[in-house]
């Protein structure tokens, strides 16, 4: 995870220089990783807004952010939690990819995300930088005995994410990383992004 990109973006959207930046990146309590909750996002855009008095921006920010992503959660709160479907993030092929801020996202966008242990998955998004170089690749991976009997090979849920435009830690993309794992999880209620320009399923 790109954790210095995702703060920078957010500073430079709130027109501030290199130097708020660094003062943020000492304060352990603003690293992207460690935030737990969707609400956690919303209040550090806020934070930061009143710490370098750009509150105006950083409050019309949140409040785009926050209406689009309680859009998501509305249209989901209804569906149980042991009825969502268990995600894994895989990076370079075979890495699963894990931290605080990446698990919000998933679970924001109704998943619950499979631990490294647990690798069954009812979905599987493979991320990579140029995701039509990892097409080849893919029958080979899935035929690895982690994936090989996952409901997500058996039901056909496999996906690859252009790793350079989605789920890198970038805050000012939070709502973009939600849509999209939302429309991936549950397209009979979402559809935000066409297939092709940085996503796609893989058809079995």
């Amino acid at each position: 995870m790109q954790q210095d990109n995702g703060l920078r973006s957010l500073l430079e959207a709130l027109d501030l220089d290199e130097a708020c930046e660094q003062l943020l990146e000492i304060a352990e309590t603003n690293k992207v990783e460690q935030l737990t909750d969707i609400q956690q996002v919303f209040d550090l855009i806020s934070d930061i807004g009143r710490l370098f008095d750009v509150s105006a921006k950083a409050e019309t920010l949140r409040e785009n952010m926050e209406e689009r992503i309680h859009i998501v959660i509305h249209k989901l709160k209804f569906i149980a939690t042991d009825q969502r479907p268990r995600v894994a993030l895989i990076q370079n092929g075979h890495n699963l990819l894990r931290n605080h801020y990446l698990d919000t996202l998933i679970k924001t966008a109704g998943g619950r995300i499979v631990n490294p242990d647990e690798a069954d998955a009812g979905l599987l998004i493979f991320l990579a930088e140029g995701m039509y170089q990892l097409l080849g690749e893919l029958p080979v991976l899935l035929d690895q005995p982690q994936w090989k009997t996952s409901a997500a090979v058996e039901k056909n849920n496999v996906f690859l994410v252009e790793h350079s435009q989605h789920l890198q830690g970038n805050l000012l993309h939070a709502a973009d990383d939600v849509e999209l794992l939302a429309q991936l999880l549950y397209p009979q209620y979402f559809v935000f992004s066409e297939s092709g320009a940085s996503w796609m399923k893989f058809e079995l």
